[in-house]
Formats: structure tokens, sequence, C-alpha cells
């Protein structure tokens, strides 16, 4: 049975390879490895945004999908989440989904990779987006011509 399964992993791993985002060392049994899928969009440019009052609304903890921020794990950069502008979301028409993961290729080492889609931005910007930070961890940021593409995962 082992040798079946081991040979079905690398079968899947050798078919998905072209496709999957991830390193080029053997994945294991149980390890997630995620795929890009076919949505991808350039960001004019995408920025970074701090839960406070003056940058959102009264509600600076709770996201527009209605998810509540927890300050230590954003203190400790352990969530990753994004807003994007309206027309970019499926609710006015766009090609994301709150909750999805989107694989961010901007350059910068400290902003690229994934990050989850939790808010949207004012309605008088398009075609951006806007990560989520805490203020003692990161004020400011502006990037360009941001590549971000959807991703699904994958457990072997």
């Amino acid at each position: 049975m082992k040798k079946f399964i081991s040979i079905h992993i690398i079968l899947l791993t050798l078919i998905l390879m072209p496709l999957v985002a991830t390193s080029t060392r053997m994945s294991h049994a149980g390890e997630k490895i995620y795929i890009r899928s076919n949505t991808q969009v350039v960001l004019d440019a995408l920025t970074v945004y701090n839960p406070t009052k003056r940058q959102c609304d009264k509600t600076p903890l709770i996201t527009a999908s209605n998810s509540k921020i927890n300050v230590d794990h954003l203190k400790n950069q352990n969530i990753r989440w994004m807003a994007l502008s309206r027309d970019l979301l499926k609710r006015w028409s766009g090609e994301f989904h709150y909750g999805d993961t989107v694989l961010v290729s901007a350059g910068d080492s400290q902003i690229d990779g994934l990050w989850v889609i939790k808010d949207t931005m004012n309605r008088r910007f398009k075609k951006r987006g806007d990560l989520l930070f805490d203020k003692e961890v990161r004020k400011l940021g502006k990037w360009k011509k941001v590549e971000i593409s959807k991703v699904s995962f994958l457990t072997l």
C-alpha cells in the first residue's frame, strides 16, 4: 500500500510541477502545496494600511468580510490579510472573493507571498490593494504594478 501511495505522490508531483508555485524540493505526505490559478491581476498600486479609526471606520478591528482582527496575531505577523478595491471583488463583479488566498509578487521579500483577502478599500480606488499591518510593524509602503494570483491548496 505504501508503494502505491508513493507512486501516486510522485506522479501527482510530476504532473503538477509546472503548475505548483512552491520550491523544487520533493513534497512529503500531508504537506500542503499551493497551485496558482488562471486568475491573475496586475494592481496599479499596492499600499499598507493599519487598523485605526483614521484609516478605516469606527470599527477598525472588524473587516468588510466581518472577520475580527486579533491585534496580538497582527503584531506578531501571524496573519497576512489584505483589502482589494471593489472592482476586483466578486460582490461588485470582480474576480476575487473574501477568503481567497492570493500570491503577491511585488519584488519585495517582506511582502511577497501569500495573503488572504478579508477587506474592501474605499470606493474611490480602482485596481488597488492594501496590506494590513500593525502600525508598530509597518506604517508605510507603496508598490506599483504588483501581480496577484489566486491560489488553491492541495494536501499530499
